[in-house]
């Protein structure tokens, strides 16, 4: 396989997805993406070979190079899961992902670049998306919580977060997620309808919300306006020039864009719904696998 084409695996929460990217192209090469379910509350080793045999589908023949997106908490420089307590992936906690995925793979553990899954998206974006051109800019993902992604030239940084991630950000006395996640508005809106059962996901709320249901429009309007709110001061320290947003939830777009503009208060502030899905994250891990490549002169 030619060194611009990297086999890209991407784990989510109910999910493993692979694909092979063609980095020059800034795409997923035709016929090369699968997905299948993952069971992230399963014990380690049904974890393990649901990842490799959906990695086993592109075959073996790749070269130096493979990239991993994957969520936190992980140590991304070893390759070892770091999950506690998170609700997914927590029977990995301390595994060596990267020489376990060597083993089944039969690769070398050198070739494998872990990325965090919300960096890979603002990566994807800036490389194939609504970042390009872009030099300053934060992307979030929103949908089971909020991912953030800090990029600066091409690069992730840290931002203006705490370890670059906004969901560990406080704010109003208590941390993002407890007013804008798929949980928190789930929650927020059994409280007001007083529901016990049968609760709405978000994007029955959102369709509830656009038909006049006042409860629905004004728990979405909170949540968002909420996130605006909390991001505005990091966003102006970090002196972005745009805020990129992604996710399930940025689906709703025509209900998250004007409380969230709203709440952020920069009405010179471009605010941008991101242009991939599924592809954003790969494509940005297998970017940064290239780069990481590059770096190290190993060809």
């Amino acid at each position: 396989m030619t060194r611009n084409r990297i086999p890209t695996i991407e784990l989510g929460g109910t999910h493993v997805a692979v694909a092979v990217i063609d980095t020059s192209a800034r795409a997923i090469v035709d016929g090369t993406y699968r997905t299948r379910p993952l069971n992230s509350g399963g014990d380690a080793d049904d974890i393990l070979e649901g990842i490799t045999a959906a990695a086993r589908a592109l075959g073996t023949d790749h070269g130096r190079q493979w990239a991993v997106a994957v969520p936190g908490p992980f140590d991304f420089v070893e390759g070892i899961a770091q999950y506690s307590d998170v609700g997914k992936f927590d029977a990995l906690y301390g595994i060596d992902l990267r020489a376990r995925l060597a083993a089944a793979l039969a690769a070398n553990a050198v070739s494998f670049t872990f990325v965090n899954d919300a960096d890979a998206f603002a990566l994807g974006e800036h490389a194939a998306g609504a970042a390009r051109g872009l030099s300053r800019f934060c992307c979030v993902t929103l949908g089971t919580g909020v991912g953030s992604g800090w990029v600066v030239d091409g690069e992730r940084t840290d931002g203006a977060a705490p370890g670059g991630e906004l969901h560990l950000l406080e704010f109003e006395g208590q941390r993002i997620e407890a007013r804008m996640s798929r949980r928190a508005i789930r929650a927020a809106y059994a409280r007001r309808t007083r529901l016990a059962a049968a609760v709405p996901d978000v994007r029955e709320i959102a369709d509830l919300a656009r038909s006049g249901d006042p409860v629905a429009r004004e728990v979405l309007e909170d949540a968002f306006s909420y996130l605006g709110r909390a991001l505005a001061d990091p966003l102006s320290r970090f002196e972005a020039e745009a805020l990129i947003v992604g996710g399930t939830i940025a689906r709703s777009w025509d209900l998250l864009e004007p409380p969230l503009s709203a709440g952020l208060g920069r009405p010179g502030l471009p605010v941008i719904r991101a242009e991939l899905s599924h592809e954003a994250p790969m494509i940005g891990a297998a970017c940064a696998a290239e780069g990481a490549l590059l770096d190290s002169q190993v060809f």
